[in-house]
């Protein structure tokens, strides 16, 4: 528990520090520089929309924990390895579902 809140405090303060960054408004420029200019944009919503997913992973691995259901396996039941939630402590298959998942196009 008190890693997955560490996790996610880290996630929250990565995406505050991104909200701070000024977004560059292109007034006059060449082409290039306009094209970099968006190209940064995209690549900083990209970049934020990955944060924000992963902090809502973590605040459901934190709802799963006050269910005592974390570290057990959503898909079959079976214990999640310490191993692996120390790796994803956001985990919420064990690997062996996980895999199943990913060879069928399921997984997050």
């Amino acid at each position: 528990s008190r890693l997955l809140k560490t996790e996610l405090d880290t996630v929250a303060a990565r995406l505050h520090a991104e909200a701070e960054i000024p977004k560059a408004a292109v007034v006059s420029g060449d082409f290039l520089d306009v094209a970099q200019s968006v190209e940064q944009q995209e690549l900083a919503l990209l970049s934020a929309s990955r944060l924000a997913q992963r902090a809502r992973r973590l605040q459901i691995a934190l709802s799963r924990v006050s269910d005592g259901e974390y570290g057990v396996c959503s898909e079959c039941e079976a214990a999640i390895p310490p191993k692996r939630l120390l790796v994803v402590p956001d985990a919420t298959t064990c690997v062996t579902c996980q895999e199943r998942l990913e060879q069928i196009g399921l997984a997050s």
